[in-house]
């Protein structure tokens, strides 16, 4: 069969959907790389993390059947777990998955009959118990690879949905995700992105984190090893001692979600933090690991926040060591705590001005990072070439362009003098 699959959402959505993409071609089927009327199958792996995510989701689904009425849609991912019902009314050809079966995604496409109309649900209680995922890759990969390690959240912070669709805290087996990593290492991969909803509370066997990344280390063909959003006192402190040492392949680089720079607000999203302890935190790391690179998210109108709470938040990000801030408007999710909240609403224009000046502030940062940077060497693991050149990242997360080169830099990590600073990149020439 023809399949396409379209990701919506998280580091962890592209993770599974690579999984997908694996396990569907090791068992015979081609995947298609666009959506066209040749598509059999239109798998949507969704998200549903807040009411934008979910109603990009259905306009995706909405866009394929009009490219291919009679194609056969599974959605699956959270969408599919929170709104199931909703999703079976989507299409007349629908094969509905809970999160709890994605994984078995080839035995349900075994059982389809493409010739006949379908409207089936299949979503049963999600596991607790630790997991394994098959390692099917058969040919050369030469992107960064996510790598999924861990998956649910005990956390249940107020404004969250995603505990209640991804189930609770259980880790990847330690072997099995170190086969993993040492196959895509094999087929070309250079960096691996530890990937999950809470990674730093991994556990399988005795094993933590840290021994995660001593694996991953000693894998030649994986040259770094990098860090997705990591949650403030779940990172054990060998994983800073590794991150410091330079012969170790993790790269100088966390992204912690701190939400918001006020305590009340903190403890209203049911935090596990005071502000105080984030900003010592922050300061230590960046003391302790030269040039590393720092980012958070912020969520902006959360319920009852004041002038005086955002002013806080304002205060903090311009403060502290951060290079920039994913800036979220709140979104209001049934069945989470903060949609008790409804009558402490903070009106979208509100919002809106919040958000912007975050955002200039979060851009003013970054540029003011790069430019420590420029003059420097430093090594770049490139993408595919696009309109302007070779785009990569430094170890820290800046991001550098060399717009000329005599040869293809695709997945090469090479060293390169940044340059000039262009505000959401860094120009650089390769150093030879």
């Amino acid at each position: 069969m023809r399949i396409y699959i379209h990701t919506h959402g998280c580091r962890l959505n592209a993770a599974e959907s690579r999984t997908f993409v694996e396990a569907l071609e090791a068992a015979g089927h081609d995947i298609a790389h666009t959506m066209d009327q040749s598509v059999d199958i239109a798998v949507i792996n969704s998200c549903a993390v807040t009411e934008q995510a979910e109603s990009k989701c259905k306009q995706t689904i909405r866009q394929i059947i009009r490219i291919q009425p009679n194609v056969t849609l599974i959605i699956t991912g959270c969408l599919a777990e929170k709104n199931s019902q909703e999703c079976l009314k989507l299409h007349d050809r629908v094969l509905v998955l809970g999160n709890s079966e994605k994984h078995r995604m080839i035995a349900h496409i075994d059982t389809l009959d493409l010739r006949k109309k379908i409207s089936k649900l299949v979503k049963n209680p999600l596991g607790k118990a630790n997991f394994e995922i098959p390692c099917a890759l058969r040919r050369p990969y030469c992107e960064r690879y996510n790598l999924k390690i861990q998956e649910g959240c005990d956390f249940f912070c107020s404004y969250c949905i995603i505990p209640h669709l991804r189930g609770r805290a259980r880790s990847r087996n330690f072997e099995n995700l170190v086969k993993d990593a040492a196959i895509h290492g094999k087929q070309g991969v250079k960096e691996i992105v530890l990937s999950g909803v809470n990674i730093g509370v991994y556990e399988n066997n005795a094993k933590n984190l840290a021994d995660v990344i001593a694996a991953l280390n000693e894998i030649p063909e994986i040259q770094r090893i990098r860090l997705s959003s990591i949650e403030l006192k779940t990172i054990p402190d060998a994983v800073l001692e590794q991150m410091a040492n330079d012969n170790n392949k993790l790269v100088k680089y966390l992204h912690l979600p701190i939400q918001s720079g006020s305590d009340r607000i903190l403890q209203l999203m049911r935090r596990h933090y005071t502000i105080a302890e984030a900003r010592d935190y922050l300061a230590w790391v960046a003391k302790q690991i030269s040039g590393i690179g720092l980012g958070t998210d912020l969520i902006v109108g959360f319920p009852g926040e004041s002038e005086e709470d955002f002013t806080y938040t304002l205060s903090f990000l311009q403060n502290s060591p951060l290079q920039y801030a994913h800036v979220f408007s709140y979104s209001q999710r049934e069945g989470t705590v903060a949609a008790l909240m409804r009558d402490r609403l903070i009106a979208s224009k509100e919002i809106n001005r919040r958000s912007k000046i975050l955002r200039t502030l979060s851009h003013e940062k970054r540029y003011n990072f790069y430019e420590k940077f420029i003059g420097f060497e430093q090594d770049v693991l490139f993408e595919n070439k696009n309109r302007i050149g070779f785009p990569g990242y430094t170890e820290n997360y800046i991001r550098a362009i060399v717009e000329n080169s005599s040869k293809d830099l695709t997945n090469q990590l090479v060293r390169v003098k940044l340059i000039q600073n262009c505000g959401d990149y860094m120009r650089g020439e390769v150093v030879h």
